[in-house]
């Protein structure tokens, strides 16, 4: 293997459910290749249910994961898993991390994951490692690169994405869909197509998966043709970076060169907040650090998009109305609504990095014995890691925590599956998964596997009863 070649890691998961903020990672697949896509090496594990997990019973159909494998004792524990996740793609690394649709859900799942087991949760994008997404560059090569793919039709008749489709239509035996590891060979196989047909493509976005790469690439004053793809179709349009972080901030400020800036520059307050909301949105902010489909003026030229005189213009005018468009962006920064502040500790991973005692102190935890790991709980400066470590000791050897602890955290467990939170963007309950048995019994052979995981359901109702109603 050369010394200056880029290695990928393409990965994947499966899961308890599509909620990337409380649902739990069940097992997760990765195979390392060079920088030709050949694969160098492999990786699969799959871990039991956490006690405060209730699993989307359609997720269970589809994964083919059966109540039995939940419970399973042969299985690793979640954190086992994801510390031997972490030692693996340690050891791989530096890598570019490619997954299918990874930006929206398998990466924040996977940070949420590590960051729940106490280890450093921007393993992707830190210590010289990147990350791009496949789904994105299938459907640019969609409008860019028409014929290479067969895609598959949705039932509204638009053009389909999903892999467990495409990969089938395009020569690849997907027997196994819905399995992290088959996934990740599907997901190979379609890289492998942009790669040798989609060459332009495919070069422009492995050379900006770095975030100073990106930021180069978003020069203030250079136009760049941009492509993204929404429900309706794709969108492709020319920009420009406005602001002057350079790579020391987590997106890049961008404002369309189709708008007319000689004029919302003239706007008065009120006009130009109102302008700065309409759809196509004409200012934008694009992140640096999750690979978007962005081509300098050479490339785009290559795939026949020539920026008009008026893009042009409107690019110079720009760069030359500094003060204009710093005003623009105080303008805009004061429209953006305040994050919501988190009520849940799930909720709570962006609220800080730990300090460099915690940080010591989490190391420490990796290195001792359960025991040792809950002597280890009170000890955190930060209540979050507090929490994390009790929740991580009580999950895998509950009889190290005293007496009282065990018993708070069944309290809270059990309060946690009954809980009546009617919030769609919450944990799934007992009494919900309950509700949802009736979609897997509606499918086909559905009757059998919803009658297991009722059985697996009463269980953990059994080990953690709802608190009985006072009257």
């Amino acid at each position: 293997m050369r010394r200056d070649e880029r290695l990928f890691v393409f990965f994947d998961t499966e899961t308890t459910g599509t909620n990337t903020v409380f649902d739990q990672v069940l097992q997760f697949a990765a195979i390392l290749t060079n920088d030709q896509l050949e694969e160098v090496d492999r990786f699969e594990i799959r871990c039991r249910c956490l006690p405060w997990i209730v699993p989307a019973p359609m997720a269970l159909k589809v994964t083919g994961v059966t109540p039995d494998m939940l419970d399973d004792q042969s299985l690793p524990s979640f954190y086992d898993m994801m510390s031997a996740i972490r030692k693996k793609l340690e050891n791989w690394g530096p890598a570019i991390y490619a997954g299918y649709n990874s930006m929206r859900f398998d990466e924040p799942l996977m940070q949420r994951a590590l960051w729940q087991a106490l280890h450093p949760p921007y393993l992707t994008v830190t210590n010289n490692n990147a990350r791009m997404d496949i789904l994105p560059l299938v459907q640019a090569a969609s409008h860019l690169f028409e014929g290479v793919f067969n895609y598959p039709k949705t039932p509204r008749g638009r053009t389909g994405f999903k892999l467990d489709q495409l990969a089938p239509l395009n020569g690849f035996a997907h027997e196994n869909a819905h399995d992290a590891l088959a996934d990740v060979e599907a997901t190979i196989f379609i890289a492998r197509i942009l790669a040798e047909k989609c060459s332009e493509l495919w070069a422009s976005n492995v050379a900006t998966t770095g975030k100073s790469d990106m930021a180069s690439k978003l020069a203030p004053g250079e136009p760049f043709l941009f492509v993204e793809y929404f429900i309706s179709g794709p969108s492709v349009w020319w920009g420009q970076r406005i602001d002057q972080h350079g790579a020391s901030t987590s997106a890049a400020s961008c404002l369309r060169l189709d708008a007319n800036w000689n004029e919302i520059f003239t706007l008065d307050d009120e006009a130009l907040q109102k302008q700065l909301t309409t759809s196509p949105k004409p200012l934008r902010d694009i992140a640096l650090n999750k690979a978007p489909i962005v081509f300098d003026q050479a490339t785009a030229r290559a795939l026949g998009y020539e920026p008009d005189a008026d893009i042009l213009a409107q690019s110079k005018f720009l760069a030359s109305s500094e003060e204009a468009c710093a005003k623009l962006l105080q303008t805009a920064a004061a429209l953006k609504e305040p994050w919501p502040e988190a009520e849940h500790l799930e909720q709570r991973i962006f609220e800080g990095f730990p300090s460099r005692e915690d940080t010591a102190r989490m190391e420490e935890f990796h290195r001792v014995d359960w025991p040792g790991k809950a002597a280890l709980i009170r000890s955190f400066e930060d209540e979050r890691l507090q929490q994390l470590a009790q929740r991580l000791v009580y999950a895998s050897a509950p009889e190290a925590l005293s007496e009282a602890d065990r018993k708070s955290m069944a309290d809270a467990i059990a309060v946690r599956l009954h809980d009546d939170h009617g919030d769609p963007d919450l944990w799934r309950t007992i009494p919900q998964a309950i509700e949802e048995l009736s979609e897997v019994r509606s499918a086909q052979g559905g009757d059998a596997i919803a009658a297991e995981i009722e059985g697996w359901l009463a269980d953990v109702e059994s080990r953690y009863p709802a608190a009985p109603v006072s009257g």
